[in-house]
This record gives C-alpha cells, structure tokens and sequence, in this order.
C-alpha cells in the first residue's frame, strides 16, 4: 500500500528533474524500480551523485536506475531529489 501511495510522488518529482536537465530524456519505470535515460555517460551521473551522498547506478549504456527503499517517505524522496540535481548540475558544468 505504501508503495502504491508514494510511487506516484517519486514518478512525479522524476520527472519534474527529466524536464528541468537537457541530459535526460525520459523517465520510465513501475513503483520505486524507476530509470531515467541520458544523454552523457551514466558513470559521470553515479559519481556525482555519490560525491553528493546519494548512491545510484546504471542499467546499461544510457540509464540512471533508483531503487529506494520499499520504506521510503515523501521527504526522503525530496532529498533525494536535491542531491541529483544538484549532482546534475555538477555534470551539466
């Protein structure tokens, strides 16, 4: 129940970041197993995001995976979302 309540919010905030970054293209997923595709390599995106304490990883040559938690709350996905763009920031420089 959980994650059908909250998949919504992380799908919605995904892409709100899909349409803010010219590196990505789309966002694509079911529940909390989200991707979003890009335009440079995802390794640059990970390690950003690892610098800025989030952990993500790829899912082939063109994909940025999250797959939080199954307990994951609205203001953890917030954060979430700081860090990535914030880490997409960083990459778009």
């Amino acid at each position: 129940g959980h994650v059908r309540k909250t998949a919504p919010y992380l799908e919605k905030k995904l892409d709100e970041l899909v349409e803010k970054h010219d590196c990505f293209t789309a966002r694509r997923g079911k529940g909390f197993m989200q991707g979003i595709t890009v335009t440079v390599s995802p390794s640059t995106i990970i390690n950003k995001a690892i610098e800025n304490g989030l952990i993500v990883f790829s899912a082939g040559h063109d994909v940025v995976r999250f797959v939080p938690p199954l307990v994951i709350t609205k203001e953890d996905i917030d954060e979430m979302i700081v860090r990535l763009d914030k880490a997409i920031s960083e990459v778009e420089k």
